[in-house]
């Protein structure tokens, strides 16, 4: 077979691949369709870290698919030392898996298809997904939405990397080192993934309130979700007549569990100052992942309160990962309304629809199931102290990059666990749900209906 004749069956080959697969996706429900995303975009990452020129050191195969499961999922958890175990060019790909996971994979592809249609108009399979990735309260288009994510982001990210670059400058950086320091702790900030180009992190700069201020300024604004920018964009611009109650929720619960974890963790940590304290805090409740201390050395109560914090994790349709915010207060709403005795829940003077309460429930349910799931699996491959296993899969579940040191130490099994636990807690615990037990809604309007029966609960 000569030259001419093999690169005529390697492009029929790849024209008929694209095809099967095109097929396969028209076929997978929109929940499907972000499980598989997520699953491509990991793969993907992997072979590019698996080329020769993307490490500066030997990086096992396995150690190169957990790095691209975690710049994917935003997680930022490390089995190897990320700053000198790859080159420029590996650090520039985990960027990119960042930046994509970080914003939304839907929303993502769905910006570009905008940005590109004559007609300004989405699909309506289109819609589906975008509507399967993210939550969105009614007063809100999607369409507006998307604008106003991207916007944001933009601005967002480049007034972190201004500030940051200027720091940089006036501490000995090159411009060039500057300039990529400053866009890429930039975009790690924002997108809450917790990656830093030191071996310790930010353990450096521990007394740098620049540092201090703006990346915790960053993953704030990345947490608290594009949600809050919108409808607060649209009351400026006098398009909605309030602000929506989402909106509301997201930033009383925000700064009410960052003043509440600043406090546990300077109590019961007495070797941290209160200036620690509330950034170690932020980056626990928005799942960041970045720590100016030793996170191994802190008390057990502080762990435990840690685990807490990033398992309720940011809002929705945000950056960050975990239950959510309003999913979790949603469940303290009706838990709070039962033992009042009543029947309609309300949070903020705002009655709360029947299928929210379903959706938080949900989520709350399958949040924990994964987690204990996670936490059983990892006790029974590893010989490592419980607590700290605990911590891990909590960690790998809320996709937050903190940890006690303990993820280059974990077995082959353990960390194809954190792997999947990672993909799981980036697709989001409902949505994986959803897509595992997804089945036509016809079914559902054709099957005789089911008599009613009282249960003692």
């Amino acid at each position: 077979m000569n030259r001419k004749e093999f690169w005529t069956k390697t492009q029929e080959f790849i024209k008929l691949t694209l095809h099967k697969y095109s097929v396969f996706l028209l076929h997978l429900t929109p929940h499907q369709n972000i499980a598989q995303t997520v699953l491509s975009y990991t793969l993907l990452g992997t072979i590019l870290l698996a080329l020769p020129f993307m490490t500066t050191t030997k990086v096992s195969l396995l150690d190169k698919l957990f790095t691209a499961a975690a710049a994917v999922s935003t997680a930022g958890l490390q089995t190897v030392n990320f700053a000198d175990s790859f080159s420029f060019l590996g650090k520039l790909v985990v960027l990119i898996l960042i930046q994509i996971g970080g914003i939304g994979y839907m929303t993502f592809s769905s910006f570009v298809y905008l940005s590109f249609s004559q007609r300004h108009k989405l699909r309506h399979r289109q819609q589906e997904k975008l509507s399967a990735e993210i939550s969105l309260p009614k007063n809100l288009e999607l369409t507006s939405f998307l604008h106003s994510a991207f916007i944001f982001t933009i601005i967002a990210e480049s007034i972190g990397a201004v500030f940051l670059f200027n720091y940089f400058r006036h501490h000995d950086y090159t411009v060039l080192n500057a300039l990529w320091y400053s866009v890429f702790h930039s975009i790690s900030a924002f997108c809450t993934a917790g990656y830093a180009l030191w071996p310790n992190g930010l353990e450096n700069f521990v007394d740098s309130k620049t540092i201090n201020i703006v990346i915790s300024c960053l993953t704030l604004a990345g947490s608290m979700g594009f949600i809050v920018v919108t409808d607060v964009f649209n009351f400026i611009r006098r398009k909605t007549l309030s602000i929506s109650l989402t909106t509301k929720m997201i930033v009383i619960a925000t700064f009410l569990l960052v003043a509440f974890g600043t406090m546990i963790l300077f109590v019961t940590s007495p070797g941290l100052t209160i200036w620690e304290a509330c950034f170690l805090s932020i980056s626990t409740i928005t799942t960041a992942g970045f720590h100016t201390v030793n996170v191994g050395l802190l008390s057990s109560c502080s762990l435990l309160a840690m685990i807490m914090l990033m398992s309720i994790g940011g809002a929705p349709s945000g950056t960050a990962g975990g239950m959510k915010l309003t999913a979790f207060f949603s469940v303290v709403a009706i838990m709070y309304t039962r033992l009042q005795l009543r029947n309609r829940v309300q949070v903020l003077g705002r009655r709360l629809p029947l299928m929210r309460l379903y959706a938080a429930t949900s989520t709350f349910l399958l949040y924990t199931m994964f987690l204990l799931t996670s936490i059983f699996l990892l006790t029974w491959t590893e010989d490592l102290p419980f607590l700290n296993l605990v911590f891990e899969s909590a960690a790998a579940l809320s996709t937050s990059g903190l940890s006690t040191g303990i993820t280059p130490a974990l077995s082959v099994m353990g960390k194809l666990i954190i792997i999947g636990t990672m993909i799981i807690g980036r697709i989001g615990v409902l949505t994986f749900g959803v897509a595992l037990l997804s089945h036509d809604e016809d079914e559902d309007e054709t099957a005789p209906a089911k008599p009613t029966e009282d249960l003692a609960v």
